[in-house]
């Protein structure tokens, strides 16, 4: 990031929302809030910015709680520039238009891999192949 684009995003906004978005982005960005989803992350757009970094996202975790998996679908498909429409407030608003199909997961939740809520399986056959059991001697 050069010197210039650091004193710009350092004069435009408040020094607790400058600190804020770099401690959350790792880089200084500014820009219009569009909108906010169910989760509480907070949607921005800059056109200024060069193509591909006009478009993020503010997420409401704490940096070390972030995952990619914690933004909704409907602002998956607005960031990467799927769809120009900016997704409605609430999801219960967007299902008319998404047309989901009953086995997508409603609403929206994070992926659960590495904590306690996540999916174990539960196997019922007989192992075929038994682990080796080495043969210990009692030592003299």
């Amino acid at each position: 990031m050069s010197l210039v684009r650091f004193l710009k995003f350092s004069l435009r906004q408040s020094p607790l929302k400058n600190f804020e978005i770099y401690r959350k982005l790792d880089d200084a960005k500014w820009g219009k809030l569009v909108g906010t989803d169910e989760l509480g992350n907070r949607y921005y757009m800059n056109p200024e910015e060069r193509y591909g970094r006009e478009r993020w996202c503010l997420p409401a975790a704490k940096p070390s709680n972030m995952d990619a998996s914690q933004i909704p679908p409907r602002w998956h498909s607005w960031l990467h520039k799927v769809t120009d429409e900016i997704p409605k407030f609430t999801a219960a608003e967007d299902a008319a238009a998404l047309h989901r199909p009953k086995w997508m997961a409603y609403p929206h939740y994070e992926n659960y891999t590495g904590t306690k809520k996540a999916s174990v399986t539960y196997n019922t056959v007989r192992p075929k192949v038994d682990a080796w059991q080495p043969a210990v001697a009692a030592r003299e």
